[in-house]
């Protein structure tokens, strides 16, 4: 049996605005880890308690140097994602899980058959490919894209924020990208500071989606490698799942 444990309080609540939530910090047994202990953080709507409602899913995945609470530290956290009405779960992934193991990711494991598995069963998600969407900066946003590539049967919408695609990890995409096609592809999106070194990457990447007719959205925008980017561009992913027709409203 899984044991959970609810620990440090996140705040990020805005000044003088009381409808901003908290992010909550959860930690589970892992068996992929082999048993050891996992940790996410976890932002659940307002009105969460209150109801009985079924809400989609964001999964943020932070960049390599950064925990689980890299995205509710940022000031506009709680204010913005408390106006959607969203879980997001934030996972704390080791530098480490993203190295092979037994020829494949372990970090990929981890998410796709203990997170995602764990959440589904202890909060209210609507468990579906169209409710779930996957994202992340740097280290993080090749994580969301190998892992959305990988199973998506599972998520529906990818997102990566100055993805750190360079440095061997191409083949692994293309690999995921030769198994897809415009019909089960996931939705794409795809930012970079124009400044940014992985910036280069991020252009094959889009090229490789264009080629395979995967559907998608690529913005380069001024910066580098940068909360000034990753801040819009998380938010700008945020608003765009509002938009996709196939992104379903809590139930």
């Amino acid at each position: 049996m899984r044991r959970v444990i609810v620990t440090v309080m996140l705040l990020v609540l805005a000044p003088g605005d009381s409808a901003a939530q908290t992010a909550r910090t959860v930690r589970f047994t892992s068996e992929v880890l082999d048993g050891g202990q996992a940790t996410f953080a976890i932002l659940l709507p307002p009105d969460y308690a209150a109801s009985d409602k079924r809400y989609p899913v964001v999964y943020l995945l932070h960049g390599g140097t950064q925990n689980h609470t890299a995205f509710p530290a940022r000031a506009w956290f709680g204010r913005e994602v408390s106006r959607r009405e969203i879980i997001v779960v934030m996972p704390h992934v080791p530098q480490s899980t993203y190295q092979p193991r037994r020829g494949t990711l372990l970090f990929r494991d981890f998410i796709v058959n203990d997170l995602l598995t764990y959440v589904d069963k202890n909060y209210r998600t609507v468990a579906s490919r169209e409710a779930r969407a996957i994202a992340g900066l740097s280290m993080g946003g090749f994580g969301a894209v190998v892992t959305g590539l990988s199973h998506s049967e599972l998520f529906g919408h990818v997102g990566a924020f100055s993805g750190a695609f360079a440095g061997g990890r191409e083949g692994l995409l293309a690999d995921a990208l030769s198994r897809l096609d415009e019909d089960t592809g996931p939705f794409v999106y795809l930012a970079c500071g124009n400044e940014d070194p992985v910036v280069d990457a991020s252009r094959r990447l889009a090229a490789l989606l264009e080629e395979r007719r995967i559907p998608h959205e690529y913005r380069e925008v001024p910066g580098g490698h940068t909360w000034e980017v990753w801040d819009a561009q998380t938010l700008a992913f945020l608003d765009l799942l509002a938009r996709r027709p196939a992104w379903p409203r809590p139930r």
